[in-house]
């Protein structure tokens, strides 16, 4: 349920107000004006695309009996691939800007949601 509400929330969140423009006209302007940056600093965009899909990471973590490394890299796997495709589907919306920035902060989120769930699980484990 954690992920499905995540996943519901991201995209609203990310799509809104659903407005699509399937023109090619449109998707190339829109490719065109991609944020290719790697980092511009540690700000509010920064803060919401971390903390964004740290529940879908949690959940993951809970839920995924793995190993602690396997996890963590199947838990940046989806959080790549999540928002890699809420960021493709920002490229056919009106009002958003696509972003591979935000993509990789939203990854580091889902694998920081992931590494609390396995300290849920280690701390569970020393009190058992």
């Amino acid at each position: 349920m954690l992920a499905i509400g995540t996943l519901l929330i991201a995209i609203a969140g990310t799509q809104w107000p659903f407005e699509y423009r399937f023109s090619s006209y449109a998707i190339r302007y829109r490719w065109a004006r991609i944020d290719w940056h790697w980092f511009r600093g540690f700000d509010r965009d920064f803060a919401v695309n971390l903390l964004m899909l740290i529940p879908l990471g949690l959940g993951f973590g809970l839920w995924r009996q793995a190993g602690r490394a396997r996890a963590l890299v199947e838990s940046l796997v989806l959080g790549t691939a999540v928002s890699a495709i809420l960021e493709i589907a920002q490229l056919v919306t009106r009002d958003r800007i696509t972003s591979f920035l935000d993509v990789w902060h939203n990854a580091a989120g889902c694998v920081l949601g992931c590494l609390i769930a396995q300290l849920v699980h280690l701390r569970a484990a020393h009190l058992a």
